[in-house]
């Protein structure tokens, strides 16, 4: 999985990132269903990934984003069948270390585009490699999350489908 980011935006995320801390990541909603019969799978099986992301209002210093994944699973048969498919969201708290501080709001959607989802993505695969365990499904290796400068996303647009065999 890629994040990419200009340089600017960089910026704005390091301005907020020097002046807070993550606090607490729990579990906001899931939804996870295998819709295809795994005897009729053939490898190998390939893995769609997409994710957002929201930021709150500041409440007593705390700034709250919300990141959602959507990890699906196909095989290889054409069309692809739909293995499987997790929907999750997670909320994230961050502390604003000095309260006089005030983040723009270039500041704010740089971080919960770029760090918010960094911060996030080891949870986001720990729960899907529990979830497709459950569903007797062998764990897809779910990629590292990458960050690249925004003129090298382009180049490397081929990465957000992953293959893995069975």
């Amino acid at each position: 999985m890629i994040i990419s980011q200009d340089p600017e935006a960089i910026r704005h995320a390091q301005a907020l990132q020097t002046q807070c801390e993550l606090r607490r990541v729990a579990l906001h909603a899931c939804h996870a269903s295998t819709d295809g019969r795994l005897s009729d799978a053939k490898p190998p099986f390939a893995l769609r990934l997409n994710h957002n992301s929201v930021a709150h209002a500041i409440l007593e210093g705390i700034l709250r984003i919300e990141v959602a994944f959507q990890i699906q699973g196909f095989d290889s048969t054409v069309p692809p069948m739909l293995l499987f498919s997790i929907d999750c969201t997670f909320d994230l708290d961050y502390a604003i270390n000095n309260r006089e501080y005030q983040p723009t709001e270039e500041s704010i959607s740089a971080f919960k585009d770029g760090n918010a989802v960094f911060n996030c993505w080891p949870y986001a695969r720990e729960l899907a490699q529990s979830l497709t365990t459950r569903m007797e499904f062998q764990p897809p290796p779910l990629p590292l999350l990458r960050i690249v400068p925004a003129a090298q996303k382009e180049q490397t647009a081929e990465a957000e489908t992953y293959s893995t065999t069975k």
